[in-house]
């Protein structure tokens, strides 16, 4: 019975289902314009220490919206967002203008500072990340180099309505009133992810908000049945501390889910 009971060598091992990758359904059509471009002496300093590059992606909607104008401003409020976070001293109103600002300021440090040995970089790129319906999200990532101590980063989410074009707030998907409840519920998230104890304030450990009290801001985006929140650098804390994103559950929230606004699907 013990002998008919044990099983000799290594058991046979069950081969695992293939697991098919469902695609993100599309609504709307959009290509991705890039960028390359380089300022200064590139050409003539093999090791590059005098070089701006740029290298830009962002997306182009094409079809999709409810109209040419709701189309427009979607496209037209991508880029907007894009310079908001350009690291120049003015906004610019196209991509062309940013490179020939940024191109005479690093051709002026040259000039000025003739043993200056460093080079520029500008990272810029942006795409859709998830589609409804009847609205888009779309992550943007911008990596700047232009001296100093080290490199800035940010990244921006933005949700727009397709129906209309516009950028999406917070009083677009919900209730009103709903301010104080869904801030209370992130803060515990926020305090679960940065592991603070409720005896401590965000301040003691070394969190900065306006007037002390914690506050989901509008750097944003939905994807699927969540909300995805994102502090960059020098928003809330140091630079050493880094970024944080917060993804707060829309299942936990349907009680304040505006039954007229973007998510009703939820809300039914």
């Amino acid at each position: 019975m013990l002998l008919n009971s044990c099983e000799f060598g290594q058991p046979e091992k069950k081969q695992q289902p293939e697991i098919e990758e469902i695609p993100i359904a599309k609504f709307v059509d959009y290509e991705v314009t890039t960028i390359n471009e380089e300022k200064g002496p590139c050409a003539n300093d093999t090791e590059a220490k005098n070089c701006l590059t740029f290298s830009i992606e962002y997306p182009q909607i094409k079809s999709g919206a409810a109209s040419q104008e709701a189309l427009n401003a979607i496209n037209e409020s991508i880029m907007s967002s894009i310079f908001d976070y350009a690291f120049v001293s003015n906004k610019p109103s196209s991509f062309d203008q940013l490179i020939d600002e940024l191109g005479k300021e690093y051709d002026d440090i040259l000039s000025s500072f003739p043993d200056y040995k460093a080079s520029w970089s500008i990272e810029i790129n942006s795409d859709i990340i998830y589609q409804d319906s009847s609205f888009i999200s779309v992550a943007t990532t911008i990596f700047s180099y232009t001296g100093g101590a080290h490199p800035n980063s940010n990244q921006v989410y933005k949700s727009f309505d397709l129906n209309t074009g516009k950028a999406i707030t917070l009083d677009d998907l919900l209730v009103k009133g709903y301010e104080e409840e869904l801030n209370e519920s992130a803060e515990i998230e926020f305090r679960m992810l940065k592991e603070i104890p409720p005896a401590f304030t965000l301040e003691e450990k070394g969190y900065v908000f306006e007037g002390g009290k914690f506050k989901l801001n509008d750097n944003f985006a939905i994807i699927n049945e969540s909300i995805l929140f994102y502090y960059n650098p020098y928003e809330i804390a140091s630079y050493a501390d880094g970024p944080t994103e917060i993804e707060l559950k829309l299942t936990d929230y349907v009680n304040l889910i505006d039954p007229n606004g973007v998510l009703h699907a939820l809300k039914n």
